[in-house]
């Protein structure tokens, strides 16, 4: 697919938005969602890229990011892979959203909000869960989040969420991190938060870790104040209500 030209990406978002920002919820954490995608539409049957595409902008207005609308979320390890090294998980791309909906419905049949992802190759490295980075939070201040190699998708929300939390003083290290040394170090009280983020749920705490082997529970499975801070600060970038000393923001109109 071609690259779309920096320029004509933010003028078809502000153009979209100056048309439908009175969509925006008034509701608590309500926001008008975005989403930029393209689509071969080339009419063409066969076994190769499409040389036809259309680049269309969705705008929707969003409530709370999930069902529960608790402070945290749990999530359930499963044994699917979503993507092994060197094919398209690093991509955001329709067919990685395929191969999560199957977990992710066996997720929500268990009762739990999102589904955890291990590596394809060793099944014991913690990779991201089906619609989000993570993060993990250490006694000794350390926050880890798992490194991009091909098989995680790069965040935009992760990235800004790396940026946040050193400038709050945070070291934040990108490495790989297992599900055994979850188990232990939240044993040890070593590890005091887990935090996921994305572009719709920015930055929410996990409560609790389970599979159909085991069960992990994060501290006492309440928002913890590392998620809390990060989010706020977030949010507070986002909504113009804090200086945006990242050059992340871009104004639309007269603010209200």
């Amino acid at each position: 697919m071609p690259e779309i030209p920096e320029k004509l990406f933010l003028k078809s978002l502000q153009e979209l938005v100056e048309v439908d920002k009175n969509w925006v919820p008034e509701a608590t954490n309500g926001t008008l969602y975005l989403r930029p995608f393209m689509i071969a539409t080339e009419a063409f049957l066969g076994v190769r890229p499409a040389t036809k595409y259309k680049f269309v902008v969705i705008a929707s207005p969003s409530g709370n990011y999930f069902r529960s609308g608790e402070s945290t979320i749990n999530i359930w390890v499963s044994d699917y892979t979503r993507a092994a090294p060197g094919g398209t998980g690093e991509a955001k791309c329709g067919g990685n959203y395929a191969a999560s909906l199957v977990p992710t419905g066996e997720a929500f049949s268990h009762g739990y909000d999102q589904v955890m992802f291990l590596d394809a190759v060793e099944r014991k490295w913690i990779e991201e869960l089906g619609g989000m980075n993570l993060f993990f939070v250490f006694a000794d201040g350390r926050i880890l989040t798992p490194p991009l190699g091909g098989t995680i998708l790069a965040g935009i929300t992760r990235d800004s969420l790396i940026s946040l939390l050193r400038d709050m003083g945070h070291e934040v290290i990108e490495d790989r991190y297992s599900i055994a040394n979850l188990k232990r170090d939240v044993r040890s009280n070593a590890l005091v938060e887990v935090i996921a983020c994305g572009t719709a749920a920015t930055v929410t705490s996990v409560g609790r870790v389970k599979s159909s082997k085991y069960n992990i529970v994060i501290g006492s499975e309440s928002a913890g104040p590392v998620a809390k801070a990060a989010r706020d600060k977030l949010i507070a970038i986002q909504t113009g209500e804090a200086s945006d000393s990242f050059g992340w923001v871009m104004r639309i109109g007269n603010a209200s």
